[in-house]
């Protein structure tokens, strides 16, 4: 999908305002940016089939960066997800409450930059800290999360402590992040990322988590890696996790993976196709996940798509087809196989406020 943002001209009501902030609290960079992405979708979920319009994961945000002397810059970003559609609900971002614009909290932080890597608190990335290295459906129907996501790993979490490295060479840099307990033993949750970016198109990663499960429960436990590989008009790129213990459920252990291929065909349109396998321990719970589609960027803001996505469950398994970072998910019941056909669009705009 283009992913190009650009700016606007400050309006003169901003303007304004601006000049009633005190000069000293101007030392900084703050943007306004937000996401507007709206599909219509016709959601089979095995027995019977609906047409939806949906929102999908559509964001408003404020972020900025300020410096604070001895080269050391303070950060923040409060997101908010946005229902386009009025429910407030069932919108990709996570759930909220009915008839409202805004849904739910998305990455939302503070921290402090310096020369020796970035620390963060706030509302942060589990899930989404690999899921989206390579994950050609993104927010559409058909996303990677659908399968990776559908054991209860969690997109995000509150609360949560997070240092980032500088680049640390030869494109290496990688992330620690901490969920304390927070008054209930044995619920603290660690995620280690390892990244690694080369000049030629090669991208890996490498994840791991631990998801506290209470006290006497094991620790539902993940790790991930990830490659992807651009050259010329097609990029290529997969991914495998393995999990144990999901839930808290000793011995419940599962295996999943992708493959997936994009080729720009022309200077605004991109096919794409992606795969994924799901093999668990528990009898008759394997699925698996096709999806195919086609990008068209009008401008550098603007993104038309068509979508279609198809999920074969096993008898006990019930992983969906348009639910992770889409909007107006359907749950199948068990061993029903939903599928999905979308059209969509998808606007982004980052307006430099203040620079």
């Amino acid at each position: 999908m283009h992913t190009t943002m650009f700016r606007r001209p400050i309006s003169g009501a901003v303007l304004a305002a601006l000049c009633l902030v005190p000069a000293s609290a101007l030392a900084l960079e703050l943007d306004i940016y937000g996401v507007g992405h709206l599909s219509v979708d016709s959601n089979d979920d095995g027995a019977d089939s609906h047409l939806y319009v949906a929102s999908n994961s559509s964001r408003l945000g404020f972020k900025g960066q300020h410096g604070v002397g001895n080269d050391l810059t303070l950060l923040f970003q409060y997101e908010a997800g946005v229902d386009l559609t009025g429910r407030g609900t069932n919108d990709g971002n996570g759930g909220g409450t009915g008839n409202n614009l805004f849904s739910t909290a998305r990455d939302s932080y503070v921290g402090l930059s310096g020369s020796g890597g970035t620390v963060l608190a706030g509302r942060l990335g589990v899930l989404n800290q690999w899921v989206y290295d390579f994950n050609l459906f993104a927010d559409q129907v058909g996303d990677l999360g659908n399968i990776w996501g559908g054991t209860g790993i969690p997109g995000r979490a509150n609360g949560v402590l997070a240092y980032a490295t500088p680049d640390l060479g030869n494109g290496v840099d990688a992330l620690v992040a901490y969920v304390p307990e927070s008054g209930i033993d044995n619920q603290d949750h660690l995620v280690v990322k390892l990244n690694y970016a080369s000049d030629g198109g090669l991208r890996l990663g490498a994840a791991h988590t631990s998801l506290g499960q209470g006290t006497g429960t094991p620790e539902h436990t993940a790790t991930a890696l990830t490659a992807s590989y651009h050259m010329g008009n097609l990029t290529l790129g997969g991914g495998y996790q393995t999990e144990s213990d999901i839930g808290g459920t000793a011995g419940s252990d599962r295996d999943s993976f992708t493959l997936g291929l994009s080729y720009q065909a022309t200077s605004t349109g991109v096919f794409k196709v992606q795969y994924v396998g799901s093999d668990a321990d528990a009898a008759n719970s394997d699925a698996s996940q096709i999806a195919v589609g086609y990008d068209h960027a009008l401008d550098e803001a603007t993104t038309l798509y068509l979508a279609y996505a198809s999920t074969d469950n096993d008898p006990l398994a019930t992983f969906t087809a348009n639910n992770y970072g889409h909007g107006q998910a359907v749950t199948p019941g068990a061993g029903n196989d939903p599928s999905s056909i979308s059209i969509g669009v998808v606007y982004k705009f980052d307006a430099g406020l203040i620079r």
